[in-house]
Formats: structure tokens, sequence, C-alpha cells
């Protein structure tokens, strides 16, 4: 599709070749503004083959080979009946993280700008990540990660070719250097930013055509800086949009009790940064960057936020290996344990995205 990149909070457009994922005005993220008008899905879409690149009308790549590893395609494993329940094993990706799906998009799209260095703020999968496609497509990657970064994965990362970069402080505070060395060196900045949603849309889409095009009435999400849940929600819009589905889901944000600034937000009208006391390092984040597109996800399909204790997500562990026989990490398990404390409706149809395993 034809696309401009849109200011979020002011409005103001940039071509697409624009490589700051921030406005210059005001400072608001961007986001890729399609004209929908130009979509052309084959018309057999519908029965082609379930994988991240299938999704590729609904991206912002023009580059006839993408960098991949072969992501997507991950299981949806039915572990219940009355209601129904799915788990969305998103372990099944390269690097065991849903990250892979933005990492694709990303890195593909840095090729595409003409850029040989990347660099991201992370709290491990997501580095994790973009080192693995950054050593695919032959560029360098530089990561900055705060003092609470989980150790173990800061060797993976370190294992994949990436450099480290650590930062005094929490997610935030590598954030804001490493947005300062991405304007000062001249690298290309990734991490939760415009082109990792578009691909982080292939997890609702693949849920999606996984059901038959039968929509789940709850899909449970869990979040740290909020990029998925806006994903999610932008791919339900746009499947809707296509005429592939005629309803949304019911979005539940599920975030951890030690970090959850979103559900606060969602409850009072008021976003402040929380200090982060919990062990799902994947969702440690106190100030999310998408916490308007959150609270819009949420809202727009008659959603909720909820929070989970580090008790009920140590729970949801162990029942996904028993359920999915998988080991999923702390935040990757919260979205189960938010659906494991929802009541729903005895004839609901509800999917939890499982979406980190690397511990």
């Amino acid at each position: 599709m034809k696309f401009v990149l849109k200011c979020t909070k002011c409005g103001k457009e940039y071509p697409p070749d624009f490589t700051w994922p921030r406005c210059t005005s005001c400072g608001g993220i961007l986001e890729v503004s399609y004209d929908y008008n130009t979509l052309d899905l084959p018309s057999d879409y519908r029965m082609q083959f379930v994988k991240q690149w299938k999704y590729r009308p609904f991206m912002p790549i023009t580059r006839k080979r993408p960098v991949t590893a072969g992501e997507g395609g991950t299981r949806l494993k039915k572990v219940s009946s009355s209601p129904d329940i799915y788990l969305k094993i998103e372990l099944d990706n390269p690097t065991k993280s849903f990250k892979d799906r933005g990492s694709t998009v990303e890195i593909t799209r840095a090729l595409e700008l003409g850029f040989s260095r990347v660099v991201v703020a992370s709290t491990g999968n997501m580095a994790l990540s973009v080192s693995a496609y950054s050593e695919i497509a032959g560029i360098e990657a530089i990561t900055f990660v705060g003092s609470g970064a989980n150790r173990n994965k800061i060797d993976m990362i370190k294992n994949k070719g990436g450099k480290i970069v650590e930062v005094e402080g929490d997610f935030n505070d590598a954030l804001v250097e490493a947005e300062k060395f991405a304007k000062k060196s001249g690298a290309f900045l990734v991490g939760d930013y415009l082109y990792r949603k578009e691909g982080q849309k292939g997890v609702i889409f693949e849920v999606i055509d996984q059901l038959s095009y039968n929509v789940p009435d709850y899909i449970f999400v869990p979040v740290g800086n909020g990029t998925l849940i806006s994903a999610t929600f932008k791919g339900v819009y746009e499947y809707k949009l296509a005429g592939l589905i005629d309803r949304y889901p019911k979005i539940i944000a599920v975030q951890a009790r030690g970090a959850d600034p979103i559900y606060r937000y969602f409850r009072t009208g008021v976003l402040r940064k929380v200090s982060v006391k919990t062990k799902a390092d994947a969702i440690a984040v106190g100030l999310p960057t998408y916490a308007d597109q959150a609270i819009e996800a949420v809202k727009g399909t008659g959603g909720d936020v909820i929070t989970v204790g580090e008790k009920e997500i140590f729970s949801a562990v162990k029942r996904i290996y028993k359920d999915a026989q998988v080991c999923a990490e702390l935040g990757g398990a919260a979205a189960y344990a938010g659906l494991l404390t929802y009541d729903l409706p005895r004839d609901a149809t509800a999917v939890a995205l499982v979406t980190g395993g690397n511990i």
C-alpha cells in the first residue's frame, strides 16, 4: 500500500523516506498511515500458508527480499473447551519471542533506507531479536539496556554479535540514551516505534487466520511498552476494513502489578511513570511509549485493563508448560495469567498471547 508517516499527537505528515520515528514539531511518535484504497490482496489470500510474510500487503515494505529468519506460523493451541481457550505460542519464532515479527520489518526497512547500523533500547528480547536479524542483514546493532536488564539475555545478545551499552537506570533511561546516540551517530533507531508495530500485526492476523476467520471474543495481550497491543488493534481494524472479519475481539490488556502505568492510566485518566517492581522483565516498563494507543485499543474494542501479581504469573508459567509443553518466561506468561483470573462467559472464545520464552 501507499503510505505516509503521520504524527499521532499533532497530525503532521512526513514522506515515507523520513528516517526519524518522532515528530520534529511536537515530539510525538510517528505512525505508518496507509492509503487503504491502494490495498491489493491476492484472490487466494485466505488460502495462503500462514506465515509472517503472508501479510506483506499490510506492511510498508517494497524490498523484493525481506530480511527473514522464517518467523511466524506459530502454533495456536487449544487448551480448554467451554470456554474455548487458545494459546498463541510465539516461542516458536526464531529467537523465541514475538519480537521477531517486528525485527523482520524494521531491519528490512533499515536496508531500504540505506542504513548500516541500528540502535535499540530494550529489556532483552527485542535486542536479542534485533541483533539476530542485523547479523543476517550484515549490519551493526547496538543495544542500550538499563541496569536491571536480564543478564542471561544480555549474554545471548552478545553471542549474536550485538554490542551492549549499559545505562544507570531503567528501560526508560536506556530509551533516552539510545535516542541521543542515534541522533548523534546517524544510526537507524529501531525498537518500539512505527515499523515494529507494523510487523507485530502479524500475531493477530495469524490468530484470525488459524481460527478460519472466526473472530475470538477476547484476546489477552501482555503490556509493557504498549506496542503489541497497539499493533493488535491496528491489525483487527485493517482486517475489518478489508472485509475479512465483521467485528472486533475485546482486547484485554494485562500488566504485571509491579509495572502497571497503563492500568492506572485507564482507571484515573492520568499517565505517570511508576517504579518497576516485577520479575517479569519483558514487560517491566514504567512509562510506556504507546500508552495512549494502548488505551485506544482497549476502549475501541470494549475491552479492559487488568493486572496480575507475581504469584499468578509464576502459576501461569506452570500451566503453560502443562497445557502446551513449552517454557514461557514470566512476561510471556502474563496474558495467560490474566485470562486465568478473568471471569469469562462459558460460551466465549479467548486467546492469550504467549509472547516469549528466553529464560
